[in-house]
């Protein structure tokens, strides 16, 4: 049964071989001569050999089998036996263009001789990583032999102290190598395409960005408008207020009159009261 890992390396290469991006790199490769082609599929391979070891270095350290750390170093040595068949066919495009006594491009002979020396150097430096890690790793087993199997510090790892305390890829010799990019161009490409994804993102940024901002002037002028009718409520509480105002007046003066009216009438009574006593009085005495 296939495990996760190998279904998901099959879903990639599915995915490589199917997407639009590797159609059109399928076509761009078509108009290349053997010898490019082969250098852009070696500085892809050598990446591929670098990540699948420091893949295996850090699975041995998590505590891996004997049969796992086996079966990823068989896979690593199968594919740096590909890169030599690369940089040997390679080789051989060199040295029949170095048999040709007058070449039509001598710049283009010696770049591609400069070219093949570097391939060589990185295949190299892959295999002495692969065999740094068996030596180291037998002197582990050693160590851990002789020491009546007591715990590994460096959990087998096989490269004292590489990617400890230090997580920066520059320190990782497994990742970074001090040697020239085979294929400049194709890492120019790579990150033409980063740029273009940042673009893109930049430009969904720049459009959500401008929504906020449409968003936001549409709040401003609608809190405008909300103050606006404020001032009109305000105003129309201000004039109720004064007809109100108008009302109390008009009723205080209303009141007022009626008050003079009452008084008149109560004058009127106690006058007609005195002067019934004052006529009453009269009759008394006169008889």
């Amino acid at each position: 049964m296939a495990s996760m890992r190998d279904a998901m390396k099959r879903l990639e290469i599915i995915y490589t071989e199917c997407a639009p991006e590797a159609i059109e790199e399928k076509n761009t490769d078509a108009s290349l001569d053997e010898f490019s082609r082969i250098r852009k599929k070696l500085h892809a391979d050598v990446k591929s050999v670098r990540q699948a070891l420091k893949e295996r270095q850090d699975v041995m350290r998590g505590g891996c089998t004997t049969t796992e750390s086996a079966e990823a170093s068989y896979k690593i040595r199968v594919m740096i036996k590909t890169l030599k068949e690369q940089t040997a066919r390679m080789q051989e495009i060199v040295d029949k263009e170095g048999r040709k006594k007058r070449p039509k491009d001598p710049a283009l002979v010696a770049e591609h001789k400069e070219i093949l020396e570097l391939c060589k150097q990185h295949v190299d430096e892959c295999e002495n990583l692969e065999k740094r890690r068996q030596a180291d790793g037998y002197a582990a087993d050693r160590i851990e032999l002789f020491s009546g199997g007591g715990n590994n510090t460096n959990g087998g790892d096989g490269v004292s102290g590489a990617g400890h305390g230090d997580n920066d890829d520059h320190n990782d010799p497994f990742t970074h190598s001090d040697l020239p990019d085979i294929d400049v161009e194709e890492d120019l490409k790579a990150i033409k395409n980063r740029n273009k994804d940042i673009n893109q993102d930049l430009e969904n940024i720049g459009v959500g960005v401008a929504k906020l901002k449409e968003i936001a002037l549409d709040m401003g002028q609608e809190l405008e408008n909300q103050n606006q009718n404020l001032d009109n409520l305000d105003h129309k509480v201000e004039g109720a207020l004064d007809h109100v105002d108008n009302i109390n007046i008009t009723m205080k003066k209303t009141l007022d009159g009626v008050m003079k009216g009452d008084k008149f009438m109560v004058n009127c009574i106690l006058l007609c009261v005195v002067l019934a006593l004052v006529a009453f009085i009269s009759t008394q005495f006169m008889h």
